[in-house]
């Protein structure tokens, strides 16, 4: 994030200007994120709004980091593993389905479908969408060598079949799947492990 200009101090709270932010982003999407939009939410002019955080493209930057820290989904790295995967994925469903926040996962749904121009702005998400996967494959590898899963698995597979589940449940959630759905989905992805 920039750092405040020298000069007038600020005349709003920049958390909760991030936070507004934050939750435009995460309901409307990148693209469908105007800078009307974003005035409505945060009550600032685009000049002010730009002027103290930078382009809409920081924005949103700063905005998906503020995201992950506040509402992201962390897989336990210790314990069994079936046991921390099936809390990854029930967190997921009550979190993307958590009352008085706006349905599904930011990373997971915000900046898919974005046209020549915006396809940077892709990255990062992406990023982090390939670093959870590579989270619950490292975590499904170990579960294979500590003989928790049969010699046989292929992690990679399993953990694109639980990945494509969260990001799945951050859809089903947008198009107003309940928590007790999602939790079910949850379920029945877990059918899969291995046994």
């Amino acid at each position: 994030m920039r750092k405040p200009s020298r000069g007038r101090p600020r005349s709003f709270d920049e958390d909760a200007v991030l936070d507004a932010v934050m939750r435009a982003f995460w309901e409307h999407g990148y693209e469908g994120t105007s800078v009307a939009t974003l005035e409505a939410a945060t009550g600032l002019k685009a000049p002010s709004l730009y002027g103290a955080f930078g382009s809409k493209e920081v924005l949103y930057q700063t905005a998906l980091e503020r995201y992950a820290s506040e509402h992201g989904n962390v897989l336990r790295p210790d314990g069994p593993a079936r046991e921390a995967i099936s809390e990854f994925l029930y967190e997921a469903a009550d979190r993307f389905s958590e009352s008085g926040l706006p349905p599904g996962c930011m990373v997971s749904t915000a900046a898919l479908a974005l046209g020549t121009a915006q396809r940077g702005v892709a990255t990062r998400p992406a990023k982090m969408r390939s670093e959870t996967l590579a989270g619950i494959e490292q975590r499904l590898r170990t579960a294979v060598t500590e003989g928790e899963l049969p010699a046989g698995t292929d992690a990679g597979a399993l953990a694109r079949l639980f990945g494509a589940v969260i990001q799945g449940m951050s859809v089903q959630a947008i198009d107003g799947a309940t928590r007790q759905e999602l939790r079910g989905l949850a379920t029945a992805a877990m059918a899969a492990w291995p046994r």
